[in-house]
């Protein structure tokens, strides 16, 4: 076995060599989402000016022997979907070169279909070809190959080879630098593993890469792409000065799952109202950096110093780690419930309080109304499966409300209120009342819970202790009350039935600190034990002379109304409505890209995008392709991120500001947010 780094268009190009897919071997199957993803590799490395990327390895089979023309024949046993790729976007850059000849580029289409990376040019038959498929891909591919030896470049076959090749085709046309493109093939490398068939065990070999060892993680992948983005000489003083703080932030134990929790929070509010539940973090986040230009001109650091700002925010809404009280007894509250689709709303709502968009008061509030809406869910057992997509969607709708420099503390309620009746109703006093009243909520789980809650509504100067404080749930009348004659007498009449009515009752519950539930003891020895720890939900129970089925229902109406003022409803202001409707209309905006304004005429080439921040005066232009080109001559396919580096190479910071709301088209034209409202 040799193994040796090697770039891969020089393994391609080697002379008298061919790659020949094993008839076992899967057909051809990468689809747009890997095509893209390679795309967006090359691209990124090709616009660089130094460095490599590596693509992973490429394994080959050969007995030694040689076919008559003298070529090797090596059996691509694993890297075949890669190199297929790799292939058919060497065949777009040919096929592109021979259809402009008018430009300039730094290659031409017959040095890439003459220069050994797609033929063998004077070898004939199957050894003509520089790899050769398996199955019906074998012909297909060959046929793709003779068309362009012929100048033919009409697309006459289908299936996945003539797909990617035309989405490669396409992207490749509408480039500035296509030779970007051809740098970026230039500097993939690979590692090259050569078998040799009598001496290696191939099928061995190939199992031992693909299934031990620890794969890299979300946090490892993500770190070294931040990194590697530097010269060597620079990432150790950028890890330790960028994104060291950042795993401090997040702490040491657990790193890699809190990682990975973190960063899909940051992605979820990055792409919201997109749900991020099943996406790839690492190839997401990837796609984040290079849509937003963070890969160029030393912009990784600012997008490190983002990412140590919001780690900040999850890790005090995840862990409770603020100095502020009143923040972290909220937070600690809501994470008692167990709901982390509610963490991204959150986090967004701490970055508006950091922002000045939300008073200190406004957000302890706000994070109250939080706990509230999940309380009287999980109580009323409303569907869970809601709560991703609906909080996900606030994110939007509130990150709407603060572009438009409406007021937050007034349309969160409001959006809140507004989804009476439906599945992701906030449920009414009544509802919750009538859950509490007949729901279990002993087998629930919760009723610990909404005690606690209830006792620190009630006396907030307790509520650090009752957190933290592993309470029993103590059964007044006791589950064995039954077996005893005078438990029975206190249940009437009927006490079978009282009893299954009320054992388990919100009004039969009590908090004590005794470690456990005295399922035998008489009245006067419960009262004793609740009295102990003298709480105020108890007082019912210290205050009564004997406990029956209608001491309960009392108890229980008392506790009933105690919980609807502790998880109240929304107040919401009049004219609170409108701002949800604007928040409503700007998160539906924010699905409307600036390819769509240039796709639909409303920006045009050469338009000039004027700063409207008299503090910020500046100019950008639309480029052919649709995108906004600074005066630096960087380019961004997103306004906020345009108006975000525009501001950054001013000097200053941007303080989540919308570039939609700070860009208009040509001096006293349109706001690029009233274009986009046009394509509502």
């Amino acid at each position: 076995m040799d193994a040796s780094s090697r770039t891969i268009l020089g393994l391609i190009s080697e002379m008298n060599a061919c790659y020949v897919v094993p008839v076992y071997q899967r057909p051809y199957s990468w689809g747009e989402e890997q095509c893209v993803q390679l795309w967006d590799d090359v691209l990124a490395v090709g616009r660089r000016a130094q460095g490599s990327h590596f693509t992973g390895s490429i394994v080959t089979v050969q007995d030694g022997r040689r076919s008559r023309d003298g070529v090797a024949r090596l059996l691509l046993i694993d890297g075949q979907q890669r190199m297929t790729t790799i292939e058919l976007l060497l065949a777009a850059l040919a096929r592109y070169a021979t259809r402009h000849p008018e430009r300039s580029l730094a290659f031409t289409g017959k040095e890439i279909l003459e220069g050994g990376f797609l033929t063998n040019r004077f070898r004939g038959g199957n050894d003509h070809y520089k790899l050769t498929l398996s199955k019906s891909d074998k012909a297909t591919f060959a046929a793709l190959i003779d068309a362009l030896e012929r100048g033919d470049l009409t697309h006459a076959s289908d299936g996945r080879i003539a797909e990617n090749l035309a989405l490669f085709e396409r992207r490749i046309e509408v480039l500035d630098d296509v030779d970007a493109v051809w740098r970026g093939l230039q500097r993939l490398e690979v590692v090259s593993i050569a078998l040799d068939q009598k001496l290696d065990d191939a099928q061995v070999i190939f199992e031992s890469m693909n299934s031990t060892g620890k794969d890299l993680t979300n946090a490892d992948l993500v770190r070294n792409f931040v990194l590697m983005s530097y010269p060597l000489n620079e990432q150790q003083d950028l890890y330790r000065t960028y994104w060291q703080p950042i795993e401090h932030i997040l702490g040491e134990d657990g790193f890699d799952e809190t990682f990975d929790g973190f960063m899909r929070c940051f992605l979820g509010i990055a792409y919201a109202p997109t749900s991020m539940d099943k996406a790839d973090v690492y190839q997401t986040f990837k796609r984040y950096v290079l849509f937003h230009g963070y890969n160029q001109n030393d912009r990784m650091k600012n997008l490190s110093l983002r990412l140590k700002r919001y780690a900040r925010y999850y890790v005090a809404v995840v862990r409770a780690q603020t100095q502020d009280a009143e923040l972290a007894r909220a937070f600690a509250r809501i994470g008692h419930l167990g709901v982390p689709a509610v963490n991204p709303l959150l986090v967004t709502l701490y970055d508006a309080y950091e922002h000045q968009q939300l008073s200190h008061a406004d957000f302890v509030s706000l994070a109250g109304l939080l706990e509230a809406y999940l309380v009287r869910r999980l109580v009323c057992d409303c569907s869970r499966s809601v709560l991703a997509p609906f909080f996900t969607s606030l994110v939007a709708r509130v990150d709407a409300v603060r572009a438009e420099g409406a007021n937050v503390a007034e349309a969160l309620p409001a959006m809140l209120a507004n989804e009476e009746g439906g599945p992701r109703r906030m449920p009414s006093d009544a509802e919750f009342s009538h859950a509490l009243s007949t729901r279990d909520l002993h087998d629930a789980a919760l009723v610990t819970y909404v005690l606690a809650g209830i006792e620190e509504a009630q006396s907030p100067d307790a509520a650090a202790p009752l957190r933290v404080r592993r309470w029993t749930v103590e059964h007044i009348m006791p589950l064995r009350a039954l077996a005893s004659e005078d438990w029975r007498a206190a249940l009437g009449a009927d006490p079978e039935r009282a009893f299954e009515a009320s054992v388990n009752s919100l009004g039969n519950l009590a908090l004590t600190s005794c470690e456990f539930d005295a399922q035998e003891a008489s009245f006067a020895e419960k009262r004793e034990r609740v009295s102990a720890d003298g709480l105020l939900t108890s007082a019912d129970v210290v205050a009564a002379e004997a406990w029956t089925p209608d001491s309960i229902a009392r108890r229980a109406q008392n506790l009933v109304a105690q919980a609807c003022a502790a998880w109240p409803l929304p107040q919401v202001p009049e004219g609170a409505g409108l701002a949800y409707r604007l928040s409503q209309r700007a998160a539906a905006l924010k699905q409307v890209t600036f390819a769509d304004l240039f796709d639909a005429g409303l920006v045009e080439m050469d338009d000039a995008l004027v700063s409207v921040s008299p503090l910020h005066p500046g100019r950008a232009t639309v480029t052919s392709t649709g995108k906004i080109m600074l005066a630096n001559g960087e380019m961004f396919e997103d306004p906020t991120a345009a108006y975000e580096r525009f501001l950054e190479s001013l000097g200053t910071t941007s303080t989540g500001q919308s570039g939609w709301m700070f860009w208009r088209r040509g001096e006293g034209g349109p706001l690029l947010d009233d274009l986009r409202g046009e394509l509502r």
